[in-house]
């Protein structure tokens, strides 16, 4: 169980890092726009202009986040209940 709460866990913090490390290099579609057929992320910078194949992706890997950042939260949180709870003094 531990093995499959730890691959939980791993996988929201790469997916959430490599999210920020992507919206930090070309923004990301969350804040995007789509203006008479062209594909723009947004962030700090401005607007970069960007395929549609690019713009799908971006808008699918935020929306993944929705899933794995909480499910990664919780396997962590589960993960250090268990070991707090072994870790007890017998009485």
């Amino acid at each position: 169980m531990t093995r499959i709460l730890r691959a939980v866990a791993a996988v929201a913090i790469v997916n959430f890092v490599s999210f920020v490390i992507i919206a930090v290099l070309i923004g990301d579609a969350g804040n995007g726009k789509i203006a008479s057929g062209h594909y723009f992320l947004a962030s700090h910078a401005g607007l970069t202009e960007v395929s549609a194949a690019v713009f799908t992706y971006s808008q699918w890997h935020s929306r993944s986040l929705f899933v794995t950042h909480p499910l990664g939260m919780i396997a962590i949180g589960w993960i250090s209940f268990r070991r707090k709870r072994r870790q007890r003094p017998s009485p």
